[in-house]
């Protein structure tokens, strides 16, 4: 056997080898979404004509192209008749729809409150809603329930499984 065909041989047995054995980078790169803004311990004003219209204060946010994502948040609206803010662990705001996951709680001026572990709050049509437990206090009252639909502009609530005790006055 000739010298140049064994080391041709080599050098193909090792070109084989690096290109069986090489990594493939393009198989574990991660596709994530990358946020255009991010913001840490932030309060944002919407002002208006009339003042601040909305206030929006966290401890982190993203935004990115369709909705905005923020951790441990409080949504506050003033441009209702009464006050209401509410506040979550996480909450997502996409084309005028809050969702709200952990430790939700809405209050309005007013005194009434409503607690749940998840939620959804359209800005535009003035409904808070819940799909699992919730508890509603104003006054002393206290109602308890599932599947919560709460219109906070005609004041109308509806829910399954409801629950409560109310002061007669």
């Amino acid at each position: 056997m000739s010298l140049n065909l064994f080391f041709g041989s080599i050098l193909g047995l090792l070109l084989g080898m690096y290109a069986y054995f090489a990594p493939n980078y393009s198989a574990q790169q991660e596709k994530r979404e990358i946020p255009k803004i991010e913001l840490l311990s932030f309060t944002l004003y919407e002002i208006s004509h009339k003042g601040i219209d909305n206030i929006l204060v966290g401890e982190e946010a993203k935004k990115f192209d369709d909705r905005y994502e923020v951790t441990s948040g409080k949504f506050g609206d003033n441009t209702k008749r009464l006050f209401q803010s509410i506040r979550s662990d996480a909450i997502t705001y996409k084309d005028h729809l809050i969702t709200l996951n952990g430790n939700v709680h809405y209050v309005r001026q007013d005194g009434l409150e409503f607690r749940s572990h998840e939620g959804r709050y359209d800005t535009k049509a003035s409904i808070a809603s819940t799909e699992g437990t919730f508890v509603i206090t104003q006054d002393g009252n206290r109602v308890e329930g599932q599947k919560l639909f709460f219109d906070t502009h005609k004041d109308t609530v509806s829910a399954d499984q409801v629950r409560g005790s109310y002061n007669l006055r």
